[in-house]
């Protein structure tokens, strides 16, 4: 009997020793229990409504929480070299790491970081709306991707000094650089250059500054030319748009603009070749009248 009392007072204490734990284990937070305030936290979830000072992230332990961004919020978006609030997307999925505030209802962001790998896509400007600030563009697997920047998207057009979205038009090669949002392409960066293209034919006609060309194929296509066109016909070493003629044989390097048009650098023309003029008899050698000799 008296074993069996030690063990029952020893069990007895265990128990007791161990409630505390036990207490710990029942309180670990859950979606519905409130995180000390103050304490540094990680949390990773979906954007699910953006609002000017911050943002609502879907967790699956936290379910729906507030994040809020301060000056010092750093921002960390595929693509980007620089971002901020203005460069995350509903539908993007993010890590936050910062502190909890208001009694742990809500999370004070000191980085947010939108998962996802960097990837590249090229192709070709298939429309572009800048004051939307969106293009659709056509891939070179053949797929129109809808394109979206933002302010803090850089911009490089070769051969522009400072470029701006106006420098860009339908027809333009592009490499856009960020990740997809929700089925829309969010840059970080694009990379463009000017088409360009090669007319040979015969000027059809002259008007005002523009070149009427009917190419070689049968096409008919019009050419503005500008005062930093250069125009070069055989034998006149300084041509100007006055010295060609309709029916000249021309070949025009071009590059497009924004509106669609296209612009000559360079003309080459020169005239159908004129006949051969007839010659009269020849007077060689023993022909005509003998020369005369002094006496």
């Amino acid at each position: 009997m008296r074993r069996l009392w030690i063990g029952l007072m020893a069990l007895t204490v265990l128990a007791v020793l161990l409630a505390p734990m036990g207490a710990a284990w029942a309180q670990e937070p859950t979606p519905t229990s409130t995180p000390a305030p103050t304490r540094p936290a990680t949390v990773r979830g979906t954007l699910t409504a953006i609002r000017a000072n911050g943002f609502t992230l879907q967790t699956e332990r936290w379910g729906d929480l507030e994040v809020r961004i301060t000056e010092g919020t750093r921002f960390r978006v595929p693509g980007f070299v620089r971002a901020d609030l203005s460069d995350v997307r509903v539908g993007d999925s993010a890590t936050v790491h910062g502190r909890w505030i208001e009694e742990g209802r809500a999370l004070e962001a000191h980085w947010v970081i939108v998962r996802g790998p960097t990837q590249v896509r090229h192709g070709t400007i298939q429309g572009i709306d800048v004051s939307a600030r969106r293009m659709e563009v056509k891939t070179r697997a053949g797929e129109v991707i809808p394109v979206e920047w933002t302010e803090h998207t850089r911009l490089h057009v070769t051969g522009v000094l400072s470029p701006t979205w106006s420098d860009l038009g339908a027809g333009y090669p592009v490499t856009v650089i960020g990740h997809f949002v929700q089925g829309t392409f969010l840059a970080g960066r694009v990379v463009s250059h000017r088409p360009r293209h090669l007319f040979q034919g015969t000027l059809q006609g002259i008007e005002g500054t523009t070149l009427i060309i009917q190419t070689r194929s049968g096409e008919t296509v019009s050419v503005r030319t500008d005062e930093h066109t250069r125009i070069r016909i055989p034998g006149r070493p300084h041509a100007t748009l006055g010295d060609l003629q309709v029916g000249d044989a021309i070949t025009v390097w071009v590059v497009g603009q924004p509106d669609g048009s296209w612009l000559a650098r360079l003309v080459v023309a020169r005239s159908p070749r004129a006949p051969k003029p007839t010659q009269g008899p020849e007077k060689g050698p023993g022909k005509g009248p003998a020369p005369t000799r002094r006496p």
